[in-house]
């Protein structure tokens, strides 16, 4: 008699989107509404640590360009739950006119923040910037604020950092993986 060992492939891991319930996607216009309560729902520090100061709601230029679904100018996506009515994140890329770095923000609301959120949305935007071609992408916190940089450092080669007054800074090489 043979006796047939069947080997089964270990179960892969679930990406942390699915884990925690959430999808990222690319943002549209409809999504004007969630976004303002997105920033709703953040605290004034989560706020402060993205747009570098004390604000009562988004930028209205700032969410003009998100919204405006032109990614080679400001690509955007969000990150939700089963309700894409309710957001937990957004992160963005600008390219200035004439730049030849694209510059980084993300927000992440407070209940959501350290749950692979921000490492989700990043992982699609930095694709997309990738597939137009986009070199370079800059980010800049506040002093004692550098987890954003640190976890770039981990996924992309550092081409310049730098520490001013404001606070630490980074140029990062996009790989064409």
């Amino acid at each position: 008699m043979t006796t047939v060992i069947e080997q089964v492939a270990p179960p892969r891991p679930m990406p942390a989107a699915a884990l925690h319930g959430w999808q990222v996607a690319v943002v549209r216009p409809a999504d004007a509404a969630a976004l303002h309560g997105l920033f709703a729902a953040c605290s004034e520090d989560t706020v402060g640590r993205r747009f570098f100061g004390r604000l009562r709601a988004f930028p209205a230029d700032y969410l003009a360009h998100v919204l405006a679904g032109r990614a080679e100018v400001h690509d955007a996506v969000v990150a939700y739950g089963a309700d894409r009515a309710r957001l937990v994140g957004l992160a963005s890329l600008a390219l200035p006119p004439g730049s030849p770095v694209a510059e980084l923000g993300v927000l992440v609301g407070d209940a959501w923040q350290r749950q692979g959120v921000g490492r989700a949305m990043l992982d699609l935007l930095l694709a997309r910037a990738r597939d137009r071609g986009v070199l370079r992408v800059s980010a800049a916190v506040l002093p004692g604020r550098s987890a954003l940089l640190g976890a770039l450092g981990r996924h992309l080669p550092a081409e310049h950092l730098a520490y001013s007054a404001d606070g630490p800074s980074g140029v990062y090489k996009l790989d064409r993986t």
